[in-house]
């Protein structure tokens, strides 16, 4: 399947309508792309390099250069960098130390990886515009600019040292045994862990069109405000390289900066700011990528929204469409549509896409348009049709589901509105009636008083807890704020307040979208977790829409859309979040600070993964902290003088239990400043009152003193669908002794002694994200 290059040409000259014009030209000359046509923009050097990569590793002997690059990896200011080097030279006068313009040409040099300008307009429209104040007759000044960051040269980089060589080897072998696994059953993957698991990459590889040694690649954009205060923002895409191992290809050194689409304006045409980026790609695919192997010391070339067929429906006279299941109450005649079993809805994927997109494309009026949109789903050509097919998964099957924004804003964007009672409501209708409405005035704020509450139990490897909804939830809540709040505490808080069906019908979701946001899901789990999602979105249509036309609205397309989601990664968001985290050291234009500190990014990584030896050392332990094995630390702070224990703590005894790098209560009850709790355990839960060393037949070991917690209330707990996990405090009548090494991951006890878990801890902790006090891996 796929359209060829004839066929794009003919579907060119047959779009009628501007915007369809506009789209399909730059589809063909995607597909058309070459490293040295006019859209290239890449400095002649740069296309050397792309086909005659180096084949030797950079000397770099020279002390000098190494303390200047360690130097300019400390992302540092210009003027920071600049005082350190005056400082090194009055101490070492004999040192050539390296200025800053100095060390960053010969970054830039090393890396090979080189920036593309381009000219736009402040409006975002993708023409150039000039600056009439700067502009000279001999000279043109944009009064923008965007920029890219070419992917061949950064994928060159990742070769050329034999170490890392050998990792770039990864996905290959892993592909290898996926396919032999599942031979042995019957074609059922055991568990479902990365997009290597997914039907249409192994498609890809049985049928040839991913080989041995290819780069799989996956592209990521998003929006971004880099600062709370102010206009600022930007977009930004970035490329994820699955041929490296999950708990590598995450890292912030491992993510492939693609491209700074500055604002403040949204993009009027994104496909003309990401179109450099995607043609540079096309145009090494399509001639092969030139790569040096540094493993086995040879040259070779390198071959390098969801979609389905359920019809919405509409309210009389209104445009908009609504994904709803059961046709309303007294329709009349404008909605003939039946009523569509949950268990019968159409695949997501590529089913009729390329008729219908003809359709658009034969648009020769903007009412012809309008309605065909209506009808079909499809606003214009993807961008990504310019690609080979053999290149590229096919539109729309190669396109995530985007389980981020729909778990962590979207779902609470419709839910809490719902439930407080300020969701729009139709002129005939009366939110009197609406029996879901109870977190009303008092109770809102209470609300979110408890979870503020609940704040100090949540350990610091949770990162940024949620704040109070009733006074912050409409004012930047974070995405990760909406996932710990909506489900990590709101399932417990709700109990008792929120009345059924609507508690256990949004514990259903809350448990399906936790399944999904796990990096390794079982298959039994994944069943478990999609059924799940199927019936809360079956019976959110059946309790909160009842098929009263006034309620349609209540049907966003989340609601559907989760019913074909599967786990996908953050990447996105922490790749925005560093990067703002250095752009604030600089007074320079926020954007052009971004894009200055994206290409930086792109070249340090690139020497990292050339010259590894060059990198400091991620692995240093927090100061006085102490090491008993198996990734295990005790943390600094501890007792000054030995104390007796308690008779009931004399005679605790040894038990095992579960848990990870967590904190004593001891030392938290010890702060002068209320903390956040890191000290209780999952699988029997209990609370770790202290840690001390002993000597057992002449073996040192750590143990902890633990308090144990009550079972699990099991009504509870399976009537939550599993969400709620709530105990008692057993106190001084349920302690044990374990051994440090059996406690393996931190939970929460609050005032109703409820488990949060971390929503996809598996996931973040590839990227690098530790307990607070310990820096995330550059």
């Amino acid at each position: 399947m796929g359209w060829t290059d004839k066929d794009l040409d003919q579907l060119h000259s047959m779009a009628q309508l501007e915007d369809i014009q506009d789209a399909m030209a730059f589809i063909t000359a995607l597909r058309k792309a070459s490293l040295d046509d006019s859209y290239s923009h890449l400095p002649v050097d740069a296309v050397e390099r792309l086909c005659n990569p180096p084949r030797q590793l950079p000397d770099i002997t020279d002390p000098n250069l190494i303390i200047s690059l360690k130097f300019y990896f400390a992302n540092t200011t210009v003027k920071a960098y600049n005082t350190i080097c005056d400082a090194t030279m009055e101490r070492h006068p004999d040192d050539d130390i390296y200025s800053h313009h100095r060390i960053k040409c010969t970054a830039a040099e090393l890396s090979g990886v080189v920036l593309i300008i381009h000219n736009m307009c402040p409006n975002t429209c993708g023409e150039e515009c000039w600056d009439a104040k700067k502009s000279t007759p001999q000279k043109k000044v944009a009064c923008q600019t965007f920029d890219t960051f070419p992917i061949g040269l950064q994928l060159q980089a990742l070769w050329l040292h034999p170490d890392h060589a050998k990792k770039m080897c990864w996905c290959d072998k892993r592909t290898k045994d996926i396919l032999n696994q599942l031979k042995e059953t019957d074609g059922v993957p055991d568990v479902y862990e990365d997009i290597l698991n997914r039907k249409q990459y192994l498609d890809a590889c049985q049928s040839g069109k991913i080989k041995d040694g290819n780069l799989v690649l996956m592209f990521l954009i998003d929006g971004a405000q880099l600062y709370e205060s102010k206009q600022s923002d930007c977009w930004i895409y970035i490329w994820v390289l699955f041929n490296h191992a999950p708990e590598e290809r995450y890292q912030k050194k491992y993510v492939l900066p693609g491209g700074i689409i500055p604002g403040p304006k949204k993009p009027k045409n994104l496909d003309s700011f990401i179109f450099p980026g995607l043609h540079h790609l096309h145009a090494i695919q399509t001639k092969g990528l030139m790569i040096w192997d540094g493993a086995q010391k040879r040259q070779f070339r390198m071959g390098c929204r969801l979609y389905c067929g359920l019809e919405g429906r509409h309210k009389p006279g209104a445009p908009t469409y609504y994904p709803v299941l059961r046709r309303p109450a007294n329709s009349n005649h404008h909605d003939n549509q039946p009523d569509i079993l949950i268990h019968e809805l159409p695949t997501a994927g590529s089913f009729n896409y390329e008729c219908k997109m003809e359709r658009i494309i034969h648009c020769k009026s903007m009412a012809e348009y309008e309605l065909a949109r209506l009808e079909t789903g499809i606003s214009k050509p993807s961008i990504f049709c310019g690609f080979d097919p053999d290149h590229i998964l096919l539109v729309p099957l190669c396109f995530g589901s985007d389980i981020m924004h729909v778990a962590a804003i979207n779902t609470g964007d419709l839910l809490i509105p719902l439930w407080r009672g300020t969701f729009r409501a139709e002129s005939t209708d009366d939110r009197l009636t609406w029996t879901w409405a109870i977190l009303m005035k008092a109770t809102w704020k209470a609300h979110g008083s408890l979870v503020t509450d609940a704040t100090p139990f949540l350990p610091g490897s949770f990162d940024h807890p949620p704040r109070n909804p009733a006074e912050k939830i409409n004012s930047s809540y974070k995405a990760w704020e909406w996932l710990l709040y909506l489900y990590g505490m709101a399932p417990a808080l709700l109990y008792g307040i929120l009345p059924e069906p609507y508690w256990t019908n949004f514990c259903c979701l809350a448990c399906g979208l936790c399944v999904m946001q796990q990096y390794c899901i079982s298959h039994s789990d994944l069943l478990d977790g999609h059924r799940h999602l199927l019936n809360f979105a079956d019976e959110f249509e059946e309790i909160y829409y009842q098929c009263h036309m006034d309620w349609l609205h209540f049907i966003w397309p989340w609601v559907h859309s989760i019913t074909h989601i599967g786990p996908e990664t953050w990447t996105m968001e922490r790749t925005i979040g560093n990067l703002a985290q250095e752009i604030w050291l600089h007074n320079s234009s926020v954007y052009t600070n971004l894009s200055q500190r994206a290409a930086r990014r792109c070249q340090v990584n690139a020497i990292k993964a050339i010259i590894p030896l060059i990198e400091p050392s991620n692995h240093t332990s927090p100061k006085g902290s102490l090491d008993i094995g198996q990734g295990y630390l005790l943390l600094r702070r501890q007792e000054r003088t030995a104390h007796t224990v308690r008779p009931c703590e004399a005679q605790a005894i040894l038990h095992y239990l579960a848990n990870n790098d967590i904190n004593s209560a001891w030392k938290e009850n010890a702060m002068s400043k209320q903390p956040r709790m890191a000290h209780n355990v999952k699988t029997a839960v209990g609370k770790v009152l202290f840690y001390f060393n002993m000597k057992i037949h002449n073996k040192e070991k750590t143990l902890a003193l633990i308090s144990e917690f009550s079972q699990p209330h099991t009504d509870l707990f399976e009537n939550s669908f599993q969400t709620v996990f709530t105990c008692r405090y057993n106190g001084d009548a349920s302690l044990k002794l374990v051994e440090v090494h059996m406690i393996y991951f931190p939970g929460i006890d609050g005032i109703l002694f409820y488990l949060v878990e971390r929503p996809g801890l598996d996931i973040i902790r590839m990227s690098g994200v530790k307990e607070e006090g310990i820096l995330d891996e550059d």
